[in-house]
């Protein structure tokens, strides 16, 4: 039986690279650009072992470490760190008692092999323990601690809202154009776009396959409801539209029916959107009563309104991609890319970069007054302001939800200094519905102790930060 293996990076390069050295050497390989859509592959495949970049947007390695080492069902599985890390910072993170192994990304092909060899004999999973493993992963609906943390999970059985037997054009127009705004991610707009869905057809499973323009790779979207669906329908859903990645909107209920392929649904509608000769993306719906989709003439207003929504969409991303310094890439992706820092036509002295930490001192405040919707916008208006003040070589990325995370370059201190203060002064004139915003930060430059160290940069920063005040706002350690 081949061995089965689990590749979490976010980098499609390296991913990808990985997939390919572990299939070519007869691996069941599984890859994934996210940590915090793992734990619910492990539980659908039950891996012989999972090898894992560092650092990574919203769940790091190392925090993904301590996620599977905490839930006993898994905690055996042996974990690879595999990152640009150098090997000491590395230790530093990784706890003893983990008793993890630690690869880094420049070495060898034939070293990672080995490795992975050598580990999984010496942690061998019996056939028991991996079953276990799998059966969990069917009853996923009564582990609460399974549940996705994202706004787009449904955690609790809600009443159905009404459903329309005859669509209101207009109405229905002007819902999804309010969800136009392509600047926040795909998985906030699709958790509001199901909803509208539902309201017109009462399906058991929404599917949308779209382009992920950032990464030139199709994502799947799926609503699903009164139903579980089976890891084997999920594999043949990204076959079907040669996807890397697929998002499952959940809602549990007891007693729910697994559906392991498109047979066991009694009808299916399928839309398919194309603009300028380019598939732009592709939507079916799955029903398991036949009585619920005489909806001919509704069929076709819903066609229109989703393309002109697509189309959108498209229009919007594609630009955005085209663009040379892209706010939505730079600030969504939530990633910090190290790799400029090493192309050798970069010329910019390494010891001229600073880490900075940018906080909303006063986010807890604003979490009382205004909803989730209100909290995205601020953040939304922030990030561009930021973005708006960064040079070409410079970035930022979203590290909480109350706090950023930019690379800067200055000449010394000084120039840092009077650089990190404009943009907080920029940012600290945001009001929203007449409520201040405040800002700190702290930042670091990267040279510590003669050596370039980003890592020890930010703990730095974090200090800085900590130490800042009303009088003075901006820290540079």
């Amino acid at each position: 039986m081949a061995k089965k293996l689990i590749i979490i990076d976010d980098s499609s390069t390296s991913l990808n690279f990985l997939k390919t050295l572990f299939a070519k050497n007869s691996w069941e390989v599984y890859g994934i650009n996210n940590a915090d859509k793992a734990i619910d592959l492990i539980y659908d495949v039950a891996p012989d072992l999972i090898i894992t970049d560092a650092i990574m947007p919203r769940i790091g390695g190392f925090q993904f470490l301590k996620t599977v080492r905490s839930d006993e069902k898994i905690s055996k599985i042996p974990i690879i760190i595999y990152s640009v890390l150098p090997e000491a910072n590395a230790k530093f993170y990784i706890k003893e008692q983990f008793g993890e192994y630690f690869m880094n990304k420049n070495s060898d092909p034939d070293d990672i092999l080995n490795l992975a060899e050598a580990v999984i004999q010496k942690h061998p999973l019996d056939k028991d323990y991996k079953e276990n493993i799998l059966m969990s992963g069917l009853f996923i609906k009564t582990t609460p601690p399974r549940q996705k943390k994202t706004e787009a999970a449904v955690t609790e059985i809600q009443k159905e809202p009404e459903k329309e037997t005859v669509i209101n054009k207009d109405e229905l127009e002007y819902q999804f154009k309010e969800k136009y705004n392509f600047s926040y991610s795909d998985e906030k707009i699709f958790s509001e776009i199901f909803p509208l869905l539902f309201k017109i057809l009462d399906y058991n499973l929404c599917v949308v396959s779209v382009d992920y323009f950032e990464r030139n790779e199709k994502t799947i979207f799926c609503d699903i409801r009164n139903i579980i669906l089976s890891p084997i329908f999920q594999k043949f859903l990204i076959e079907k539209f040669k996807a890397s990645d697929i998002v499952l909107y959940k809602k549990y209920s007891p007693k729910l029916k697994m559906m392991i392929n498109e047979d066991e649904f009694f009808s299916k509608i399928e839309f398919n959107f194309n603009y300028k000769n380019e598939n732009i993306a592709n939507v079916i719906f799955y029903s398991q009563e036949k009585s619920k989709w005489q909806i001919e003439e509704n069929k076709e207003i819903l066609e229109e309104i989703l393309f002109r929504f697509f189309k959108a969409r498209y229009i919007n991303k594609k630009i955005s991609k085209n663009k040379k310094d892209n706010p939505a890439i730079k600030y969504f992706t939530n990633k910090l890319d190290l790799g400029i820092f090493n192309k050798a036509e970069n010329t910019i002295p390494k010891e001229d970069m600073y880490t900075c930490i940018i906080e909303i001192a006063n986010y807890n405040e604003l979490k009382g007054i205004f909803n989730q919707e209100d909290l995205d916008i601020i953040n939304s208006r922030i990030s561009e302001k930021i973005i708006e003040c960064l040079e070409e070589e410079e970035q930022v990325y979203k590290n909480s939800e109350d706090e950023y995370i930019a690379i800067i370059y200055a000449k010394d201190s000084k120039h840092a200094l009077h650089k990190l203060s404009s943009i907080i002064n920029i940012i600290s004139k945001i009001k929203y519905e007449n409520t201040d915003i405040h800002i700190i930060a702290g930042a670091s430059n990267c040279i510590i102790n003669g050596e370039y160290n980003i890592y020890e940069a930010q703990k730095n920063a974090r200090e800085a930060l900590e130490n800042t005040d009303n009088t003075e706002k901006v820290i540079i350690k």
